[in-house]
């Protein structure tokens, strides 16, 4: 997770009139629904407990989204300006959207978040649930509510929170059913970790980005609560029974002794020394090899295993933080042609100690250790990259399906630039893809994942190969979300193969690494699933770039899509519905692409936009689609709210034709 400062506070504007909100008063449990059906559309993080990002319930296609003289049937049908930014994934299940916000302009004094219920077909919300943060501690970049995508199911709407409470709400009327605090101890919920070591003296406090995983007969929820960046703190994988918020069990992600897992329920002394532990826990006093190592992505869950996997980050301390390199007057070295002394030695990001940096597998039912990976230090983009995180889910997926060697496989991307296809039961590397462009000759691109002096003050230096060799930095150009995958299409023999869609680059407002190298850099690779190999068509250029995934939009006389924006970067996840993929980016647009060649069939510029390249500031974390609708929230700086909430679809299923932009390719 990246640790530059956030924006800290955003001017407020309301949205579309609203019911009034409910508030996060405690009530007593409900006793638990009857399973309804399976979900459908949209319902949890990436659609489903597999992460796969892929809807074929929809009667969208390529055909009826393609622009056509500058117009499409595919539009904007609803556009709402919220009290806050969205920095998750809308959830979206029997015709409403479910949607966060990461602060809520209407909290006491701007402290808190929200969950808004939208009616998709009229574009209205219709019920708010709020809470104020008080005198609880923020997120470490400022933001007060929430960054997860909601799980929708029987009747229940689950959420985790930047307060550290994990809350389960009722589907019709947004009221609160239980609160459980993940945070701090919560005895009648059976939590007994305390976790705020150091947050008093300034540290951050523990909080949940991870989007939670229901089980199959949605008894069980699986969440990670945790923070990265401050090495007093421990990190969690929590199992709730969904009726009541109890905790089922605990794993901790801080491994003990170097030579064994961790057991579930053992639990670290220090972070339980206040409690009354019931008998299904007990402590250790050990000092683990490596704090850090939270959950921020969402955990996917696999029902024939049984198993969940749980994406993991860096640990604390990193190796690096002491690094520097200066002159003889002490003065931080800038120039890298002719420098005045050489970078000083750096110890290696990987392979790094603990569950860091990877993805770990427990059962689902007990919390057992199964299996873990961690990204190899030869899959990084640069010897030097840091910070390594795995930020995005996991995705499982059939693996080569249809051929001999089939297998259930995990599909994982990487802030290193990597992709990586594993054995889902052993967790075994089947087969990993740099996805970041290199030189036809395979040279590194000295404009990608450059590495200044992380003292320098200058915007955007031009750093030679050796240097950023050198240089320990973070690598902003790599991968941050997770992966989508289109099946493959069902005729035979099969004319589009399996392939997988992820976007390329993280934030885009940092001074040394303003977004991507555009012109070398696409915002989304789409591979094929069994070789890892580019499937779109690719020009003769070095490297190879895309040949259909931009166009001239005649309205504005100008290039859009890939290689067009300085510095967009595909933040966001993609989706994918039928035969079309969807990716969002830091400019801040959402593109469809045509899944067989990569042609741009459609754009819109969601807002004011940040125009990539340190231009300003913002996010689409990624669309949601549920039939025959997209829904994509966006936090766009010098907006009023600093939110926004776009509903797309085909115009007949709206009375107007709300304007999108548009153009022929």
């Amino acid at each position: 997770m990246d640790k530059k400062s956030e924006i800290a506070r955003r001017t407020g504007r309301t949205a579309s009139t609203a019911a009034p909100a409910a508030t996060a008063q405690a009530t007593a449990a409900a006793p638990r629904l009857a399973a309804a059906q399976p979900p459908t559309g949209w319902w949890m993080y990436h659609g489903d407990a597999a992460h796969t990002g892929f809807v074929s319930d929809s009667g969208l296609n390529s055909t009826n989204i393609r622009s056509t003289g500058g117009t499409s049937a595919f539009q904007a049908l609803s556009t709402l300006s919220l009290e806050g930014p969205v920095l998750s994934v809308p959830a979206v299940a029997n015709g409403f959207i479910y949607v966060g916000l990461a602060n809520y302009q209407k909290a006491q004094g701007g402290n808190g978040g929200a969950l808004h219920k939208i009616d998709i077909q009229k574009g209205a919300i219709v019920q708010t649930f709020a809470w104020d943060l008080g005198c609880d501690t923020r997120d470490v970049h400022s933001f007060t509510g929430m960054g997860s995508t909601p799980a929708v199911v029987n009747g229940r709407v689950y959420f985790g929170a930047f307060n550290g409470r994990f809350y389960c709400l009722d589907e019709a009327t947004l009221s609160q059913v239980w609160v459980t605090d993940l945070r701090n101890a919560d005895s009648t919920h059976n939590q007994p970790i305390t976790n705020i070591a150091g947050v008093d003296a300034g540290a951050p406090a523990a909080v949940i980005w991870s989007s939670p995983v229901v089980n199959a007969d949605g008894t069980k929820l699986y969440v990670g609560c945790g923070e990265g960046e401050n090495p007093q703190l421990f990190s969690f994988v929590f199992c709730l029974d969904t009726a009541t918020g109890n905790v089922n069990w605990i794993y901790c992600t801080n491994q003990f002794d170097k030579n064994q897992p961790n057991q579930p329920n053992v639990l670290p002394e220090a972070a339980v020394s206040g409690s009354i532990l019931s008998a299904q826990y007990s402590k250790t006093s050990a000092t683990p090899i490596s704090m850090g190592c939270s959950v921020w992505g969402a955990i996917a869950y696999d029902q024939d295993l049984n198993r969940i996997y749980c994406p993991t980050g860096n640990q604390q301390p990193e190796p690096n933080d002491e690094w520097s390199w200066v002159d003889a007057s002490g003065n931080a070295v800038t120039d890298y042609t002719n420098p005045p002394t050489q970078p000083p030695p750096f110890n290696p990001e990987l392979p790094s100690p603990g569950y860091s940096n990877g993805v770990l597998s427990l059962d689902a039912d007990t919390g057992t250790f199964q299996a873990f990976f961690q990204v190899p230090f030869e899959s990084n983009y640069r010897p030097s990259d840091t910070d390594i995180d795995v930020g995005g889910a996991p995705m499982l997926f059939q693996w080569k399906a249809g051929q001999p060697d089939a297998r259930k496989a995990v599909g994982l991307g990487c802030k290193n630039g990597s992709f990586f296809v594993l054995d889902a039961d052993t967790l075994t590397l089947l087969a990993r893809r740099q996805l970041l462009p290199l030189h036809k000759d395979g040279t590194q691109i000295e404009t990608v994942d450059r590495h200044p002096n992380p003292a320098d003050p200058n915007l955007n230096p031009s750093v030679p190969n050796a240097i950023s060799n050198a240089v320990p930095n973070e690598n902003f150009s790599g991968v941050f979300n997770t992966p989508a995958l289109y099946p493959g299409s069902s005729d035979n023999p099969q004319s589009i193969s399996q392939r997988i869609f992820l976007g390329i680059g993280g934030p885009n407002y940092h001074a040394q690494s303003p977004g991507i190298d555009y012109e070398n850099t696409p915002f989304m690779r789409a591979i094929d699933a069994a070789t890892l190999a580019d499937a779109w068509p690719l020009d003769n250029g070095d490297p190879p770039r895309y040949v259909k995934g931009s166009f001239v939009d005649p309205s504005i006389s100008a290039k859009v899509g890939m290689y067009s924006a300085a510095g967009e970067s595909g933040l966001g996840s993609p989706a994918v519905v039928n035969d079309v993929v969807f990716c969002a980016t830091s400019k801040i647009s959402l593109y469809a692409f045509d899944v067989r060649d990569g042609t741009l069939l459609w754009y819109d510029d969601m807002g004011m936009q940040t125009r990539g390249y340190n231009g300003g500031y913002g996010y689409c974390l990624g669309p949601a689609i549920w039939k025959n609708y997209v829904v994509a929230g966006a936090l766009v700086f010098g907006r009023e709210g600093g939110g926004v909430l776009k509903i797309y679809g085909l115009a007949t299923q709206s009375g107007s034709k709300a304007s999108s932009t548009t153009a022929q390719p």
